[in-house]
């Protein structure tokens, strides 16, 4: 098995129904949320701390955990990075409901939603997902501590535009890559230590 077969079997098993159910979940409790409070929402450092905070606890989530933590997965020819971006696809599909379900319901409320808005909560989304999959093989106070990093980054990343900052959204983005390059080969070193075998 190569690695492109080896990747998109683990793709195709982290996206299933469970996955579809999760995704259409989180879309409608976020839009449900944006709907209700999108005029109280005025400063857009609000829902990029919310799509920042949700994606970072759904990527740390406990059951999500377990899956990734299969020692099947470990038998595949991949190595630690690889094995990180193989991982990631799946978190980081199901994180896009968040800024997807935030602007729906903002439009289906007030008719109108800002496309760099938009745009920002899919970067601070992504950020805090990756980010957050480094807590999954770690427990207790040190995986809590990995959750708050990630929620904490994907605000930071976007400060830039926030504050009004002279090319603030290309830095922005600029900033948001560079924390996802590293966040993924954190993920790819805490997945080359991982040893699912008890000592």
């Amino acid at each position: 098995m190569n690695e492109f077969r080896a990747t998109l079997a683990i793709v195709r098993r982290h996206i299933d129904r469970r996955f579809a159910l999760d995704w259409a979940m989180q879309f409608t409790i976020v839009a449900a949320i944006a709907f209700a409070f999108t005029r109280t929402f005025a400063h857009p450092l609000i829902p990029l701390a919310i799509a920042s905070t949700l994606a970072a606890a759904s990527a740390a989530e406990r059951s999500h955990a377990e899956s990734l933590r299969r020692l099947t997965f470990f038998a595949m020819p991949l190595y630690g990075r690889q094995l990180a971006r193989a991982h990631a696809i799946a978190p980081s599909l199901l994180a896009l409901a968040i800024p997807a379900g935030y602007a729906f319901g903002s439009v289906a409320r007030v008719h109108a939603f800002p496309v760099e808005l938009l745009a920002a909560m899919f970067g601070t989304a992504l950020v805090s997902t990756l980010v957050a999959l480094s807590a999954i093989f770690r427990d207790g106070i040190r995986a809590a501590l990995y959750v708050v990093l990630a929620a904490a980054a994907g605000v930071a990343v976007m400060l830039p535009w926030v504050l009004h900052a002279e090319h603030g959204f290309t830095l922005a983005a600029a900033l948001a890559a560079i924390v996802s390059f590293f966040a993924i080969r954190a993920f790819g070193e805490t997945l080359a230590r991982y040893d699912p075998l008890p000592a």
